[in-house]
């Protein structure tokens, strides 16, 4: 008994830390809601190794669960092992390693009831924290008001979470920026729990809002979540509702598309990059190793991914940059699939395009960018710091990933620009996926756009006193607009 569970240590040991995950907001509960059901989805859908690693990292498995596994521990199941194993009771479904936090109770028992209908895994509703009252999208009221006054209790309950880790692996955050309670509150929950856990890597999954307007203070909401995440957070992953919403109407086919559209996309494109996965070199035709040094030792090639850690080392290995985008491919409806030729090489092909065209989806990508090139066409892509690729699917270790791991792409004092993961366990049903997580100029353009909008807002002293009111005056906003025109003016200077 006493080796066994000396065996058992070791083996949890060997998986990656189980990242907590605190959903703040409507949208960052939406998102997060609709990121564990995809994950619960690989999850049944991998091997059994797989499967409890993912559970492991991302879920609390209850015994009731564990002993519905122990039967079907091998590679594969038998029909009867798997209606046992989708008929298990919804309190014996794996528990979501989670924290969700809304000032308006009706989105948190949202999720909690969209959860426990899956039947495939829940949330523990004694992990949640929600009042009566939301913070009208106002920013100042979300972060000064309700996070003082939400504190200590919010802690707590990520203290639990943390706690029921055996291996805790660090936060992600899932969060909107336009808001009062995402936005405000959100930026005040990443700052406490810097406080708290200061060597823990902390990585946020944020919504940037429509252009076209969701608020009308948004870029004030915007710019201020902006400025305190770049200190707080080690890596910042902008998704952009208008790409997401593109991205459903031209590759998915979704004419009006819902949130619930936009969200499965953004769910997919983080799931891509944290569902397990191998370090290996940058390229299987040979080359300097990821991560190598001088010598060509690289120790960490062949090992399996710790999630949050090597993430925001891979990718934020500037500290005044910490801006991410992702990127997927392919993405098509699901009744393609089975009618599509795979192929590394021109799926790595439009990855490489797409990361040089500043775009996050296949459509209307520039072919004739190449930072080899000379003349009128040179300088005018994308520029890059670090990145972080997933393949995942049918001869993922063998693929050549040279294209998107190439020198040219990054600037030359970076060691280590360009990590490589990789999985053999299919992604979303296809022969084979990319995700790539770079540390690139993407998000600037909207941002600059954004910055504009706020100084001309201010400029005419447009909602002040509503911030006031709740404690950011002049002194802040200033602050925060002059941290987010450093950190772009960091990105231009590549």
């Amino acid at each position: 008994r006493g080796a066994a569970s000396r065996s058992g240590r070791r083996t949890r040991r060997a998986m990656p830390g189980s990242v907590v995950t605190v959903q703040l907001g409507q949208c960052g509960n939406q998102v997060g809601t609709e990121l564990f059901s995809t994950l619960a989805r690989e999850a049944d859908a991998s091997s059994a190794s797989t499967r409890d690693e993912i559970h492991e990292t991302f879920f609390r498995t209850s015994q009731a669960r564990r002993r519905g596994h122990s039967s079907s521990s091998g590679a594969s199941e038998n029909d009867a092992q798997k209606e046992n194993r989708n008929a298990i009771d919804s309190r014996a479904a794996p528990v979501a390693r989670a924290v969700l936090i809304d000032m308006e109770p009706k989105v948190v028992q949202s999720s909690l009831r969209r959860a426990k209908k899956s039947g495939r895994w829940r949330y523990d509703s004694a992990r949640t924290l929600a009042f009566q009252s939301g913070s009208g999208n106002n920013w100042a009221r979300g972060y000064n008001t309700y996070g003082a006054q939400t504190r200590e209790t919010a802690l707590e309950l990520v203290r639990r979470e943390t706690e029921a880790c055996d291996h805790f692996g660090g936060f992600l955050l899932m969060q909107s920026m336009a808001g009062g309670t995402g936005a405000g509150l959100g930026a005040y929950v990443a700052e406490a729990l810097r406080d708290e856990y200061a060597h823990a890597p902390l990585l946020n999954h944020c919504v940037w809002p429509h252009e076209s307007g969701e608020v009308i203070v948004q870029s004030y909401n915007t710019l201020l979540t902006a400025s305190t995440l770049l200190d707080a957070s080690d890596g910042v992953i902008v998704a952009q509702n208008d790409q997401l919403r593109l991205t459903c109407v031209k590759q998915l086919g979704i004419e009006r598309p819902t949130f619930d559209d936009m969200n499965a996309v953004a769910a997919k494109q983080i799931a891509g990059v944290l569902l397990p996965s191998v370090r290996r070199d940058s390229c299987a035709n040979g080359g300097v190793m990821v991560g190598a040094d001088a010598a060509g030792n690289s120790p960490g090639v062949g090992r399996r991914a710790h999630l949050l850690h090597d993430l925001t080392r891979d990718v934020c290995q500037h500290p005044s940059a910490r801006l991410l985008s992702l990127r997927q491919t392919p993405v098509m409806p699901e009744a393609s699939v089975d009618f599509t030729t795979f192929a590394w090489p021109s799926l790595l092909k439009r990855t490489r395009q797409m990361l040089l065209s500043g775009a996050t989806l296949e459509e209307g990508l520039d072919w004739g960018l190449d930072p080899a090139a000379v003349g009128a066409g040179r300088g005018r892509h994308t520029k890059c710091f670090a990145a972080s690729l997933f393949l995942r699917g049918l001869g993922s270790d063998a693929a050549d990933a040279s294209l998107v791991s190439d020198r040219e792409l990054f600037p030359k004092w970076v060691p280590a620009p360009c990590a490589v993961q990789w999985s053999p366990g299919r992604f979303d049903g296809k022969e084979m996926s990319c995700t790539l997580l770079s540390n690139c100029q993407t998000p600037c353009p909207p941002i600059g756009r954004m910055l504009a909008r706020a100084y001309q807002m201010r400029a005419a002293r447009a909602y002040a006193h509503q911030y006031a009111e709740h404690g950011v005056g002049d002194e802040e906003f200033e602050q925060a607009f002059a941290r987010v025109e450093d950190v772009l003016a960091t990105y231009r200077a590549l």
